[in-house]
């Protein structure tokens, strides 16, 4: 990914970003040579000051240099951040959720516009370069998270477990170099999944993505409950079905 959260300095200053504008669009341009028709960029909206007007220029401007992959992130306010207290004192305001909808909206008709299919929530391809690393998200597949705040989902085997573990390493990259040379690893958190824990980030990851759930894909995580009977007993699933918010069918 090259240029990460946006291609104005002024915006990657607030973001808290250790590059600017330029070594964004140099390490974009390298990545390409490098890896043709294999780099993602990641852009974010939502920013504080952003307007739906600036927001379209950024995109179009970003389109002509990036490559066949982009992922949409809406800017989420963490708490304990110096972007989240500065908003919350009144130093910085952010647009509004019916701004940020709009902006979302505009993306997609320009994203499709330029050719780029929508799979996923977030994520946009064209010529069929859709990102396998993050369907193993999506899909629930098993991955190990590697570096500093990494996620991974997976079943330790070699310790004799056969539950899925959700693991978080150690934020903060100097803290987790010193775990990792004094204990060798930087994990902070384990959390053994249940089965019902599984199923359900089976559910809210597969509808991320623009195919959903296959009745196929869901036996491969439980193989005795049936996806359909489960959803047609539920009173708000046939309300989300009634609104056209959730559609089932055969597959």
């Amino acid at each position: 990914r090259g240029a990460e959260g946006s291609l104005r300095d002024d915006a990657l200053k607030v973001l808290g970003r250790d590059h600017n504008s330029q070594h964004a669009l140099q390490t974009v341009a390298e990545a390409r040579r490098l890896c043709p028709g294999r780099v993602s960029v990641d852009v974010m909206f939502g920013r504080p000051g952003q307007s739906a007007a600036s927001w379209e220029l950024e995109l179009d401007e970003l389109l002509w240099v990036c490559d066949d992959h982009v992922s949409l992130y809406q800017l989420t306010l963490e708490r304990g951040t110096q972007l989240f207290s500065q908003v919350q004192k009144g130093q910085l305001s952010v647009p509004s959720d019916d701004i940020t909808a709009v902006m979302y909206e505009s993306a997609r008709r320009i994203l499709q516009k330029r050719g780029y299919l929508q799979y996923e929530v977030s994520n946009f391809a064209r010529s069929g370069a859709i990102s396998q690393h993050n369907m193993s998200y999506w899909k629930a597949s098993q991955y190990l998270g590697v570096g500093p705040g990494a996620h991974g989902r997976f079943v330790p085997h070699g310790e004799g477990d056969v539950c899925r573990e959700a693991r978080t390493q150690t934020l903060e990259p100097d803290v987790w170099l010193r775990e990792v040379q004094q204990r060798g690893h930087g994990t902070r958190r384990r959390i053994p999944l249940t089965h019902l824990g599984l199923l359900e980030e089976v559910l809210v990851m597969g509808l991320r993505l623009i195919d959903g759930i296959t009745h196929q894909h869901w036996q491969l995580f439980s193989p005795r409950a049936d996806l359909h009977q489960i959803l047609n007993s539920s009173s708000e699933v046939q309300d989300l079905q009634q609104t056209g918010l959730l559609i089932l069918d055969d597959r």
